[in-house]
């Protein structure tokens, strides 16, 4: 078994590209953030991008935990992988997990500035410092099962293989738990009230009624009742309803949306 490491600053781009680095190497299995990967499915772990606090975070992504460094032990033995790409912030990192999970030391350590340029670390970095935006090296339907509420948006990426075809792949872009933006706390009727407002600027909204917020363990659950302009179709308002407050709340704001329910209560002519 051969072990590769890919090393750099948290912000800079890792996970974006571990994908290509792997299949450059000849990786089946990518370790990141506390997750076993292999062809864009997560085999075992827990997303340190789950942790409430930087240093649950930290215990993650190194499998400090027993249960959690035994069952990707017991993955690892039975996958019999013949090279592995581990991710992490530092070379002491990368050593750390390998020992951890009984794994031989990195033969060959990455940094990330070889394989990026500074424009785009640059650009990781404010996805990282001012979105929050992170990268998980697998499918959306992967990561919904691990991360929930924290999934913003898939991305598609290719790569070249040496001696192939470029290959299209699916990334996930999450919102964690804990992010470097601290803790983010925002009132119901500020949010009720920010909602209302924006509604009543959207062509064919002639009410905004009840607005009721749920919050769930990976965010909220809002749910509108509006008064529709007779004429609109009404399956496209409220998708654009719908569409329009995702990207207020969980784009904008930070807020983790798991769902918008969108109820028209009745059709009003409007007045000539």
């Amino acid at each position: 078994m051969r072990v590769f490491a890919l090393v750099g600053p948290s912000g800079t781009g890792k996970s974006h590209r571990a994908i290509s680095l792997a299949a450059e190497l000849h990786c089946q299995i990518i370790i990141d953030d506390g997750l076993l990967i292999e062809d864009n499915r997560i085999l075992i772990g827990t997303s340190a991008k789950r942790a409430p606090t930087r240093i649950g975070a930290i215990k993650t992504a190194l499998f400090h935990e027993p249960g959690h460094r035994l069952a990707a032990r017991e993955i690892l033995n039975t996958r019999f992988p013949q090279n592995i790409l581990i991710l992490g912030t530092s070379e002491g990192m990368v050593k750390r997990i390998a020992q951890n999970l009984g794994l031989p030391l990195p033969e060959r350590i990455v940094q990330i500035n070889e394989i990026a340029s500074t424009k785009e670390i640059r650009k990781a970095r404010y996805n990282r410092t001012q979105l929050a935006r992170h990268v998980v090296p697998a499918s959306t339907l992967e990561v919904r099962k691990t991360l929930g509420g924290s999934l913003i948006d898939p991305v598609k990426v290719f790569f070249r293989q040496k001696g192939e075809r470029r290959t299209w792949t699916e990334q996930s872009v999450v919102r964690p738990t804990f992010t470097s933006l601290g803790s983010l706390s925002i009132s119901s009727p500020a949010v009720i009230k920010g909602v209302t407002h924006h509604l009543l600027k959207l062509p064919g909204i002639a009410n905004v009624g009840k607005l009721t917020i749920s919050r769930k363990e990976d965010g909220i659950v809002l749910n509108v009742v509006v008064s529709v302009v007779y004429g609109y179709h009404l399956p496209t308002i409220g998708r654009e309803i719908q569409q329009r407050l995702y990207h207020l709340l969980d784009n904008n704001i930070g807020v983790s949306v798991l769902a918008i329910n969108v109820y028209i209560e009745k059709l009003v002519f409007k007045s000539t």
